[in-house]
């Protein structure tokens, strides 16, 4: 609810119904002032600001130490007092990509090759022609001996790059990755729901559970790991100003933290007993790991076919 006076007229200025109360009950609009001075635009933004803040930070505190709680609070109706799923999810990846991407994503080390390694590859690879002597052999050669589609296209990409920055290995290199780095926001949106779906075919003997359901627990699960992970990286990054070799345990200790959390949440969601719930954590681990490594493929792929 605004803070702005209600207008004296009781009519809706959306809808024209006649209004009793402060809120139309044909379209929901409040009935307040169309114009706001500067003041009452601050007090607005402020007041929603903290009550966004407000649910955020009591919701954050179900989701990280009580895992599994929220999705169950979720579907026995109890939503008003947290963040929406959706919203919660949509407010951690983009902070959790905003902080990385500004203060933790560096490409060069993420990836090294040596200077004479990047030239034997060069060598042995594709970047022995120029893509304007590619398009000519191909011209030359009949159709039966052509590359197929995909292939020519991937190929005359790669050779367009190298032509690009002139032959520099480790440049090109360096942008594929980087391309590929800003492209797993949009890799993990497309993974979620078929995270979710890997879930929906391990619990379908149950018929407990709708697929949306098996949604709603992978969106609370994503928020955690953003979360958590973040935390990881702050904590690393400080250690490592003390002592480098120390801050690769945080690494550790957190793989081994996120274990737990899904193990927990899966257990308290599902309410299976241990064995069952171990066993599908393991399956579920194995099948998302090869359904990542095929999407992370698709998406390397694609990102290169991108590149202008």
């Amino acid at each position: 609810m605004s803070h702005l006076p209600e207008r004296a007229e009781k009519v809706c200025l959306n809808c024209n119904a006649a209004l009793d109360g402060r809120f139309c009950h044909i379209c929901g609009q409040e009935n307040i002032e169309p114009r706001e001075g500067f003041w009452h635009m601050l007090t607005h933004f402020v007041f929603d600001f903290f009550h966004f803040d407000g649910k955020f930070f009591s919701t954050l505190k179900y989701l990280l130490f009580r895992p599994g709680f929220l999705s169950k609070e979720h579907l026995k109706g109890r939503r008003a007092s947290y963040l929406h799923p959706i919203r919660m999810y949509i407010f951690t990846s983009t902070f959790f990509f905003l902080i990385y991407f500004n203060f933790f994503q560096n490409t060069q080390d993420v990836i090294k090759i040596d200077q004479t390694t990047a030239k034997t590859v060069a060598a042995d690879t594709v970047f022995d022609e120029t893509l304007a002597q590619y398009d000519s052999v191909q011209n030359s050669l009949s159709p039966a001996k052509k590359k197929g589609y995909i292939p020519n296209k991937f190929k005359r990409q790669i050779l367009y790059l190298n032509d690009k920055y002139d032959g520099d290995f480790d440049k090109v290199n360096t942008v594929l990755l980087d391309n590929f780095l800003h492209a797993i926001p949009s890799l993990l949106f497309v993974a979620l729901p078929l995270f979710a779906f890997v879930l929906f075919l391990l619990y379908l003997r149950s018929k407990k559970y709708f697929y949306s359901d098996h949604l709603l627990y992978t969106l609370h699960i994503y928020c955690a790991f953003f979360i958590l992970i973040l935390v990881s990286l702050f904590l690393s990054a400080a250690i490592g100003y003390v002592n480098k070799p120390a801050s690769e345990w945080v690494s550790i200790i957190v793989a081994l933290i996120l274990i737990y959390y899904w193990y927990k949440s899966i257990r308290h969601f599902y309410g299976q007993s241990i064995t069952k719930t171990v066993f599908k954590l393991i399956l579920l681990c194995l099948i998302n790991l090869f359904l990542l490594l095929a999407i992370f493929v698709g998406f390397f792929l694609f990102s290169i076919m991108t590149i202008q």
